[in-house]
């Protein structure tokens, strides 16, 4: 009865060469396919003067140079903040001021994660600006003598500091991948 079924039906190897002239698909025939109306031409997007990059690229240069700007004018003060303002001494300055730096450093992976995850890279990018300049706030609400005592002001700058590492590292990986996807192949260097 074995026999007779596998005469019957052949055993499928997936390994084995078809021999067979059988298909299992028809192929299909052009006049079953209406024709598509030809592509409008594409249109080229608007290039940087006397350059034949894309505008883009400048808007992202001067975000990205706002966003340094930023960072680097806060950083360049912020021991001397923690030394005269909140009145720590040299140690603990010196260990917030590398573990602010650290965390800048390792917040980049946690903002490919959320982009590449969750939201993609441009909700990324917004978000995490919006989460960035919130902290610049609390920072700068932190450094304001009138509002309330030490404590305050400690826990504002904290506060402050960890947005800012969210979002100046969690917007680094988003921003060099839409930077690169600016360039089209008239750009590829040979």
């Amino acid at each position: 009865m074995l026999e007779e079924r596998e005469r019957k039906e052949p055993v499928m190897n997936p390994f084995q060469k078809n021999e067979s002239k059988e298909t299992l698909f028809s192929p299909v025939s052009t006049e079953e396919v209406p024709p598509r109306p030809p592509s409008p031409p594409k249109k080229s997007s608007p290039k940087i003067c006397g350059s034949s990059y894309p505008l883009s690229i400048a808007f992202i240069v001067v975000n990205e140079f706002c966003e340094r700007f930023s960072y680097y004018g806060m950083k360049a003060v912020l021991t001397l903040y923690f030394l005269y303002f909140l009145h720590w001494n040299e140690d603990t300055s010196t260990s917030v001021y590398h573990a602010f730096s650290s965390l800048c450093y390792f917040t980049p992976i946690l903002g490919a994660i959320i982009a590449d995850s969750w939201l993609g890279k441009f909700k990324t990018i917004i978000y995490l600006s919006l989460v960035y300049v919130l902290g610049h706030v609390l920072k700068s609400l932190g450094a304001i003598p009138i509002l309330g005592g030490n404590v305050v002001h400690t826990i504002l700058s904290l506060v402050g500091l960890s947005l800012i590492a969210l979002g100046t590292g969690g917007i680094k990986p988003c921003v060099a991948a839409f930077g690169g996807d600016q360039f089209e192949e008239e750009h590829e260097m040979c």
